[in-house]
């Protein structure tokens, strides 16, 4: 302990009073404005706009002409947040002429939160130049709340033959029309499907009280091209949150008012969800389920299916009595099947009465399709006296139910999977079999070891493979090589040592595969077997980013040994020889994740599991580039698809667009306005359950996307803007390589600069798989 003297004490207490009176200077934060690390250079100017600093715009105002992208998109923002009056002309320009999307639309709202009028006015005298479908695209968000003197002139231009001043004037119109519901109602019924949407879309950003009724006429109409009726429901939920008002009241209203029609239950179905999602929501859960009680109760499968899905997005206790309730009542398989998986959603799997529940279907006299998802959802670690209905399910006449149920077994965890499983191993059926290894491998105990060993040996390559991947998973020891003498040597050494740890329960998984994980390590230990074909080539984007793979190619599947802890992605064309079909229909059904693209939709996912969806035939070979979109916001397997602003552009070479047969089955993750008002369908990316696996199709090529394939970019400074419009790039990478050589020559920047967008897609899907949530 420290002593201090009294002239000690008198000294601190004097340059206390020193430092309270004369406290050290508090560092100018705009110094930070010349930072050499952008990123508190942006959070300087954030920090600025948001002060009430007397030299705020004067620190700010130069930044709007700085020839660094981030900080002219900061920078706009910022003058919009303060209503800059001096900084109109530069946002002006900067509305019209930057060089990249963000920039653009942030000087635009800018200019619309500072002075929409003058602004307006500026910026249609520029319609009418070289620059016409961008100021048009500025002049658009500008108007937003506004009306505008010369909307009649805007109209006219509608009829524009070019997409890019007809699709911007027709929403500066909407935003501006003396008529706004006029205006909606026209516009709903235009020719160009891409106009329709883009109405929609601009409802959606910034919804008025006025379109309440245009969209309510709508949504009560006849059929519209699912890529319009998709934005339709997403204004109406816009719309339906304005004011200050009983919002669920008046969605109520609405929905009534929609009529009982089957098509229009459908919608209702459909919009449910949408009105409980949101902070606050519309619905709370019980509103959302009694909105959902008379599409359920519809003479149309159709609206029953959509309102039996609903019902697991909203939730809650009432959605699942009410599922429960209904399910015996139910005699379409489509509809079941989405009970099935409601109640399960809903309703933990390991509680007794869910399990009871499933039992009951397993055993009662359903399509095999309803009975497959029960035995798939039975397959949980905790489940407790599923074994007797599931060994039962083994030996039905359809293979893949008993496939399905070996799995299950083995991921129910409980003692009494492991005999007959180690029965399976001696079936005459190779399936059979193969399946039993796979459900042992999920048991993962010790007792599951010798069993294993000895299925190495078998006479089929998939049963002998997919031994030696059970036993490699089990292990942990993802590069030990296919050979009995070794496994054993491994087992020799390891008998009553190893940790058996359930998969399921294991953490670990979550923190090294998620979200923020980079895509190359998300591959790491993966077996990745790419079909070779004529059409595309994944196996080269593979190598480029250095993922381990291998290959295999028509009629040599069988031999190449597939099992479900790898990943098969089917290149276009993807033409199946009939030897390699019922491989993969097993390796699907017993957990395995195939990825489709192009013709792959038809020649490899058609022939494993037909019916849910396949090609849409379009009156001419599909040959084009479409501006693509998400449909779900929010969705984790959309994660770093759609980066803010970005809209990858997606290139179709006699691509077999994707019509949904079961859209409550089969989700739809991505779409285009431009394909669906070019070729009559718009659906690009699409996936599904199959058994205890799924299946995805994407329209595009996973290689065939970016640089190399866009026409019309003459410097290096468009194709650095295409990179960041389209194809996610950052500011980071921007910034670090707008001086590198590759940018001079189309060719060589898209080898340096892949389009990455639907080979994210794919790795989303692989993060899931390898967490556990497909």
């Amino acid at each position: 302990m420290h002593r201090h003297t009294p002239f000690a004490v008198s000294l601190l207490l004097a340059a206390s009073a020193a430092i309270a009176q004369n406290p050290p200077a508090t560092p100018d934060i705009a110094a930070d404005l010349k930072h050499k690390q952008y990123d508190k250079r942006t959070a300087a100017i954030d920090a600025i706009a948001a002060s009430d600093r007397k030299d705020a715009d004067a620190l700010l105002l130069p930044l709007l002409r700085e020839n660094d992208l981030e900080i002219q998109e900061h920078a706009a923002r910022a003058m919009g947040k303060r209503k800059t009056k001096a900084a109109m002309p530069a946002l002006l320009d900067l509305a019209v002429d930057g060089d990249v999307v963000r920039v653009r639309q942030a000087a635009a709202l800018a200019i619309n939160a500072i002075d929409p009028v003058d602004g307006a006015a500026k910026l249609w005298k520029q319609a009418k130049g070289k620059s016409a479908g961008l100021a048009l695209e500025a002049l658009a968000i500008v108007l937003r709340g506004q009306k505008f003197t010369e909307a009649d002139k805007l109209k006219k231009l509608l009829r524009d033959p070019s997409a890019a001043i007809r699709e911007p004037a027709a929403v500066a119109w909407l935003e501006g029309a003396a008529d706004r519901p006029a205006a909606v109602k026209e516009l709903l019924n235009e020719p160009f499907l891409v106009v329709r949407c883009r109405a929609l879309e601009a409802i959606e950003q910034a919804p008025r009280a006025e379109d309440l009724e245009p969209l309510t006429f709508a949504l009560s109409g006849a059929g519209q091209n699912d890529v319009v009726g998709r934005r339709l429901l997403r204004a109406m939920n816009a719309v339906l949150r304005l004011g200050e008002g009983d919002h669920a009241a008046l969605a109520k209203a609405v929905l009534d008012k929609l009529g009982e029609d089957a098509l229009v239950l459908t919608r209702r179905a459909r919009m449910v969800p949408l009105l409980t999602r949101g902070t606050p929501p519309v619905f709370d859960q019980k509103q959302a389920v009694a909105a959902l009680q008379s599409p359920l109760k519809s003479k149309d499968g159709a609206a029953r299916s959509a309102a039996a899905h609903a019902l697991r997005e909203v939730g809650g206790e009432a959605a699942l009595a009410l599922a429960l309730e209904h399910f015996p009542k139910e005699p379409d398989p489509r509809v079941q099947l989405q009970l099935v998986e409601t109640v399960t959603a809903l309703r933990k799997v390991t509680t007794p009465e869910a399990t009871e529940w499933l039992i009951r279907i397993v055993r009662g006299n359903h399509d095999d399709s309803v009975k497959e998802r029960a035995i798939v959802r039975l397959g949980k670690s905790g489940v407790k006296d599923a074994t007797d209905a599931l060994v039962g399910a083994l030996g039905t006449s359809n293979w893949t139910l008993g496939c399905c149920a070996a799995v299950s077994l083995g991921k129910t965890d409980d003692d009494k999977a492991l005999e007959p499983l180690q029965r399976l191993l001696l079936h005459t059926d190779w399936r059979k079999r193969g399946a039993a290894v796979i459900g042992l491998m999920h048991w993962s105990r010790e007792a599951a070891i010798e069993p294993l060993l000895g299925a190495l040996a078998d006479q089929h390559p998939i049963v002998a493979r997919a031994a030696h991947e059970a036993l490699s998973t089990i292990a942990r020891r993802y590069e030990a090589k296919q050979d009995v003498k070794s496994w054993k040597a491994w087992w020799e050494t390891a008998r009553g040592k190893h940790d058996f740890t359930d998969r399921e329960a294991s953490i670990d998984k979550l923190k090294k595969y998620g979200y923020a994980v980079p895509d190359t390590e998300i591959y790491a230990g993966l077996d990745v077997l790419v079909f070779k074909s004529r059409g595309d080539h994944i196996e080269q984007l593979l190598e480029r980013l250095k993922i381990t793979h291998r290959s295999t190619e028509q009629a040599q599947v069988l031999t190449s040994g597939v099992h479900p802890e790898a990943i098969f992605v089917s290149n276009c064309t993807g033409e199946l020889a009939p030897p390699d079909v019922e491989p993969l229909q097993w390796f699907v059904c017993t957990g395995g994740s195939l990825f489709g693209s192009c013709w792959a939709l038809t020649e490899t996912i058609g022939r494993i599991h037909p019916g849910v969806m396949q090609q849409a035939v379009a009156k001419d070979q599909v040959m084009d580039d479409v501006r693509a979109q998400p449909c779900r916001e929010g969705s984790p397997l959309l994660t770093g698809v759609f980066p803010p602003s970005v809209v990858p552009v997606y290139h179709l070479e006699g691509a077999h667009l994707i019509a949904v047969n079961d859209p409550e089955r089969c989700e739809v993750l991505i779409d285009s306005p431009d394909a669906a008002e070019r070729w009559g369908y718009g659906n690009l990316a699409a996936w599904f359950f199959s058994g205890h696996g799924v299946l995805f199709d994407s329209a595009n090529h996973f290689d065939l996307q970016g640089l190399a394939s866009v026409v019309g970019m003459k410097t290096d400074k468009d194709r650095q803007a295409y990179a960041i419009d389209h194809m996610g790039m950052t500011y980071d990478t921007w910034r670090t390589t707008k001086g590198a050589a590759h940018w001079k020559s189309p060719t060589q920047a898209s080898k340096v600069v892949p389009d990455l967008s639907a080979f994210r897609l794919l790795t989303n899907f692989v993060r899931s798989k390898r967490i556990g949530d497909y």
